[in-house]
């Protein structure tokens, strides 16, 4: 059965910071670094790792100008033979307002498109994620959903009776 999760979700962002997701677990920051270097001067660039070294499979970057992010989100990427997937970071501020919720519990057949049109109806979604795990490439059967604004919440926290591909939607904060 889905579930929700309320809280913040803190880091410290900048508006020249992205996140970049779906990465090849083969990328390097190097590789990172001079790929997203064509669209202006790249200040730090980390990927982040397991403590045993291996790529987590996403990570973070910073430029020198926030208007290279700009040029970024116009097109699709491709890096290491894999589609990756940078978004804008979201301010500290933003996750300070309760706007992300965990959701667990989704179908193997819930996508981040299933989830961001599920929750539309409540809202501006700016981002809507299920993990995968990255052996199989099957859905862990969990993810995240961000709103624009935080009341979005009042209208699906704690109700009952909500169905996402076919499975119940409940609150667990």
């Amino acid at each position: 059965m889905p579930t929700f999760a309320t809280g913040s979700y803190p880091t410290v962002l900048l508006d020249s910071k992205m996140f970049v997701g779906g990465l090849n677990w083969d990328t390097t920051d190097e590789g990172l670094r001079k790929y997203f270097s064509e669209f202006g001067k790249v200040d730090a660039c980390t990927i982040m790792r397991d403590p045993d070294g291996r790529s987590r499979g996403f990570a973070f970057l910073t430029f020198d100008d926030p208007e290279s992010v700009n040029a970024v989100m116009i097109r699709e990427h491709y890096l290491d033979g894999k589609a990756i997937d940078p978004k804008r970071a979201i301010p500290r501020e933003e996750h300070l307002r309760n706007t992300r919720y965990f959701v667990g519990g989704l179908a193997p057949t819930t996508n981040a498109e299933s989830m961001r049109e599920f929750f539309s109806a409540f809202g501006k979604v700016v981002d809507a994620t299920v993990m995968i795990d990255r052996e199989s490439g099957r859905s862990k059967g969990f993810g995240f959903v961000t709103f624009e604004d935080s009341n979005n919440a009042d209208q699906f926290v704690g109700k009952l009776g909500l169905m996402l591909d076919d499975k119940q939607v409940t609150d667990r904060s």
